[in-house]
C-alpha cells in the first residue's frame, strides 16, 4: 500500500440521476452512503438532490463526510441539506469533471446526460468505475454492455447489484 492510502481516507465519488427514479435506487444510494461512513472513507459528489442527496443522507446517518461540488453558489436552494463540505464552483456543468478528478474510484446508479460527462471524465483521468445495475439510466447501459465499454476505455469498469457490493469492490480496487 503507497504512504499516501496508507494515512487517508479514499474519496469515493456517486453519480447519478439528479430526480431519484425508483425506490430500488434510493434504498441503493442510502446503502452506498451508509457504506461509505461505515468505512471512514469520503463521498464526493455534486451535492444536489436525487441520488446525491440519498448517498449524503447515508453518509450523514453515519455519521461520515460528504463532500459536494456545486455547480453554483452557495445560496443555491437545490444543495442537499446532508453534506458536510459544501464547494460552490459557478461552474455549471464543467464542475463534472471535478467530481472525478477529485475520487479515487466513480460509483454510478443510473443517470442521464449529466451523469453520462462525469462517465467520460472518469474514463478520461483513467479512474475506477463501478456501475449500479437494475436501476437504468447509464449506469444500466454500460454494466450491460461492459465488455465493449472495457474495450474502449483504459479505466477499470465493473458492476455491482447493492451499495454494500459497490464499497466492497470500491475498496478491493483501491488496495490493489
Amino acid at each position: 500500500m503507497s504512504r499516501d492510502k496508507e494515512y487517508r481516507s479514499l474519496q469515493i465519488g456517486c453519480i447519478g440521476d439528479s430526480i431519484i427514479q425508483s425506490k430500488k435506487q434510493y434504498d441503493i444510494c442510502l446503502e452506498i452512503g451508509k457504506e461509505i461512513a461505515r468505512y471512514k472513507q469520503i463521498l464526493i459528489c455534486g451535492g444536489r438532490g436525487g441520488v446525491m442527496e440519498a448517498v449524503s443522507k447515508g453518509v450523514y446517518q453515519g455519521k461520515g463526510i460528504s463532500i459536494g461540488i456545486l455547480p453554483s453558489n452557495l445560496t443555491d436552494p437545490e444543495i442537499n441539506p446532508y453534506l458536510t463540505v459544501r464547494i460552490p464552483t459557478m461552474l455549471g456543468w464543467a464542475r463534472n469533471a471535478i467530481i472525478p478528478l477529485a475520487s479515487d474510484v466513480v460509483i454510478a446508479c443510473g443517470g442521464a446526460t449529466g451523469t453520462l460527462s462525469e462517465i467520460s471524465y472518469t474514463w478520461l483521468y483513467k479512474k475506477p468505475l463501478i456501475c449500479i445495475m437494475g436501476v437504468g439510466g447509464w449506469s444500466q447501459e454500460i454494466g450491460t454492455n461492459l465488455d465493449f465499454y472495457n474495450s474502449k476505455t483504459n479505466s477499470i469498469i465493473k458492476t455491482a447489484n447493492s451499495g454494500k457490493e459497490a464499497i466492497k469492490l470500491a475498496l478491493e480496487i483501491l488496495e490493489s
